[in-house]
């Protein structure tokens, strides 16, 4: 019997692999643009972020070894080691309270959230910068970062400066800035944890927000974290407790991309479904994201590429299953926490 398993389990392995082998991912792509009801703008964005999360900034040793040497470890890990003492080392899972504590490191003594940059004049700020306008990067800015394409521009009501506010997201410079809103958060805390060693993923929401997940190898998941909130472990937070409104959310890491628009939206508070229209149905999607994840892992061991097709259709199915409710710690209850009470009612996210 164990005999026949293993052949019957090796022949589905060879054909899965045969499968992926056989499909061209940008052929796929090509003829999902042709189909009535797929927005080709849509199917460029998703495959841009690809090229911009799934491949960038991972075994980069250099970049990794620059955040470690800018994070406070000691502080980090005695933080860790008072921790597992505290709970017995039987009982602890060390790279949950490690996780843990970076998410706490990040928020209450590293990064630093901006409404309004300070003039870089007076260096004044309290509500006291004006918005002037948005625009492209200069020469100066695209030489910090090659992606910052966004950069706001604010005059100080005191000397009259003008300051501008480039959007980095190069984890490089935001080593050095240390600042911005939720894209920045994002970016950098995902990378922290890459550098960490830790299956990171980051996760872009249609309706304008960012946030990442790690992959807990002891419980087998990935697990939500928000560092502008210190949310961790808390998938309810945007669609209930931020009563956000929202579509699409997909998830990008380096060894594939997956749609989790029903862990953050549809079984957590399906009132505030948004209807996603960029794709014909959710097979569609599910195609276009086949294909891109054949792009990324087209350089894997058989193994390993096997390994993810086997972690990507299990985390399918239990998202799709009639009965699934997101896996949670967390009790977070209030609406969001970042950013000014002006910004966050703009952006209809302060909860019922």
């Amino acid at each position: 019997m164990e005999e026949l398993a293993a052949k019957l389990l090796a022949k589905y392995k060879q054909s899965v692999l045969d499968k992926i082998h056989n499909t061209d991912g940008k052929s796929t792509i090509s003829q999902l643009k042709a189909i009535p009801g797929n927005d080709t703008n849509f199917i460029n964005m998703i495959t841009n972020l690809k090229n911009e999360h799934c491949y960038i900034y991972y075994n980069n040793d250099n970049l990794e070894a620059l955040v470690l040497e800018t994070l406070n470890l000691p502080m980090i890990y005695d933080n860790v080691d008072t921790k597992i003492n505290e709970i017995g080392t039987e009982n602890a899972d060390y790279e949950d309270i490690l996780v843990k504590e970076l998410l706490r490191y990040f928020k209450d003594d590293f990064f630093k959230w901006v409404n309004q940059p300070d003039c870089s004049k007076c260096g004044k700020n309290d509500g006291n910068q004006r918005f002037l306008r948005g625009e492209r990067a200069n020469w100066e800015e695209k030489e910090n970062d090659s992606r910052c394409g966004n950069v706001e521009i604010y005059q100080c009501n005191s000397c009259g400066n003008v300051t501008r506010f480039p959007r980095y997201n190069n984890p490089e410079m935001l080593l050095k800035t240390r600042s911005g809103r939720c894209g920045e958060w994002a970016a950098m805390f995902t990378y922290i944890l890459v550098s960490f060693q830790l299956r990171a993923r980051y996760v872009w929401n249609k309706e304008d927000h960012v946030w990442c997940e790690y992959y807990n190898q002891k419980q087998k998941r990935w697990i939500h974290l928000d560092s502008c909130e210190k949310a961790y472990d808390e998938p309810f937070i945007y669609a209930k407790n931020w009563n956000k409104k929202m579509s699409y959310a997909i998830a990008f890491g380096n060894t594939g991309i997956i749609d989790v628009s029903k862990k953050y939206v549809d079984n957590v508070n399906i009132n505030n479904k948004l209807d996603r229209k960029s794709m014909k149905n959710d097979e569609e999607m599910l195609k276009l994201l086949t294909a891109l994840n054949n792009e990324i892992r087209q350089s894997f061991p058989p193994d390993e590429k096997f390994n993810l097709h086997k972690e990507d259709e299990l985390e399918y199915i239990a998202m799709n299953h009639p009965n699934y409710q997101p896996t949670t710690t967390g009790n977070n209850a209030v609406g969001r926490q970042s950013g000014s009470a002006e910004w966050v009612g703009t952006r209809g996210e302060g909860g019922a």
